[in-house]
């Protein structure tokens, strides 16, 4: 397989070899992104005793503050995304995030800290939505969910390797020399992505009657407008992100519930928890995706009803795994939650693709996820760092025990957004 940077103008010029190619080198792009932005979780506890921090702050860093510099600054990255190269801004913004990871190991206070994983914010901003686009250009609408569903699997990954790596290297080095080494290899991916990755053409993957739709964006304004009035893509953002408040919520902070509450090592956490939130989400998320390929064959709502199903049966395994006294058994009960935990990742994004359309797909992924990230990342960490420390001076050890049953109840109305959205994404779909 012959590598250049040369843009591609025809589907069916492309290898299904170079495609796969595409497909695994985004999502390796998407790995590290989690690994550089899921590290900070496996070191809440030894950070939290350098720099003498709370909770809520710890919250912040990883909650609230990075998530409005995140959406924030997605959505005109993405608005660059549908109107100038995919491929080198995904380059240019994994340098920025990577380094700013690095940066993370020499704060010497929470300000630093903070400033720094602003910068990894605003560099991660650049990934998804121009990765989502490029992607969509690559598969053909009926192989999507499953190429989303893999792509979105890296996330797992990620967290895997950065719980793994981070509680390995916290122990032998550190937490600022482990934030160090995470952060730098990042930027080796990025010339990869540079030279290699070819920039398609927009709309390539659709069949030729379908072209009248792919003409460029006009005015922001206007097509941001355009997208609010599909009700079906606001349900999908409201309900990813209210899900997404369980997800990061609780994969942020059950590092440290291992630790406070089972009494683990970094490193033991680190590693149990790099199977339970890495690859057995990720796997869990990769099946979604190809069921709902399937299932959305037939019927289109399967890709909405899908994550429903999810979300209702993981929220009962979450809760009795944080209220178990046994080890053994909240490991047990957190597998299966894991399993379903990513399942919407895939089918819900593929029918925002679906919804937004060719020429504002990049948009539309980003004011998804603007919504979506702001409730989740945004609201998930800080809820819990908040409802632990409301109960810590009266019960130390536990306090973070409740912050987590309180983020779970998010669950309630992402499942309702999820089934109003399905009953409108017939209507609403523009392929």
């Amino acid at each position: 397989m012959k590598f250049t940077s040369t843009p591609v103008t025809r589907f069916e010029s492309v290898s299904r070899g170079y495609r796969f190619y595409v497909l695994a080198l985004l999502t390796v792009v998407f790995i590290v992104n989690f690994i550089d932005r899921q590290v900070l979780s496996v070191l809440i506890e030894p950070i939290k005793r350098d720099l003498q921090l709370t909770d809520t702050q710890l919250g912040l860093l990883s909650g609230l503050a990075f998530a409005l510099f995140y959406v924030t600054a997605g959505v005109p990255v993405a608005r660059l995304a549908d109107l100038r190269s995919r491929r080198k801004l995904i380059a240019v913004c994994m340098i920025v995030w990577s380094s700013m990871t690095a940066l993370c190991g020499m704060a010497a206070n929470f300000v630093q800290l903070l400033m720094a994983r602003i910068g990894v914010a605003v560099g991660e901003a650049g990934c998804v939505a121009p990765s989502h686009s490029i992607l969509s250009d690559y598969y053909r609408p009926a192989d999507r969910p499953t190429a989303l569903s893999i792509y979105s699997a890296g996330a797992s990954v990620g967290i895997f390797l950065g719980l793994l790596g981070g509680g390995l290297l916290a122990e032998l080095y550190g937490w600022r020399a482990a934030l160090v080494i995470i952060g730098l290899p990042g930027i080796a991916v990025a010339f990869v992505v540079l030279l290699t990755l070819r920039e398609p053409l927009r709309g390539m993957s659709l069949p030729e009657h379908a072209a009248p739709a792919m003409q460029a964006p006009k005015h922001f304004w206007s097509d941001l407008g355009l997208l609010l009035r599909r009700r079906t893509l606001l349900f999908i953002a409201l309900a990813g992100g209210f899900q997404s408040m369980v997800t990061y919520g609780v994969a942020n902070w059950l590092p440290a519930f291992f630790m406070r509450v089972h009494a683990m090592s970094p490193s033991q956490a680190g590693a149990t928890l790099a199977v339970i939130n890495g690859l057995v989400a990720g796997l869990g998320a990769i099946v979604a995706g190809s069921v709902t390929a399937h299932l959305s064959r037939i019927e289109r709502r399967w890709l909405l009803w899908v994550p429903t199903v999810a979300t209702v049966v993981s929220t009962p395994l979450y809760a009795f795994a944080v209220l178990t006294p046994s080890v053994s058994t909240s490991l047990m009960l957190l597998t299966p939650a894991a399993f379903m935990s990513m399942m919407y990742v895939g089918p819900a994004l593929a029918a925002t693709h679906g919804v937004a359309g060719v020429s504002l797909r990049a948009t539309g992924v980003a004011l998804t996820l603007f919504v979506s990230n702001l409730l989740g990342i945004g609201g998930g960490a800080l809820v819990v760092g908040m409802v632990s420390d409301a109960f810590i001076a009266a019960e130390p050890t536990v306090s973070l025990r409740y912050g987590l049953l309180a983020v779970l109840l998010a669950n309630i109305p992402a499942a309702v957004g999820y089934l109003l959205a399905a009953s409108s994404v017939r209507n609403d779909w523009h392929e």
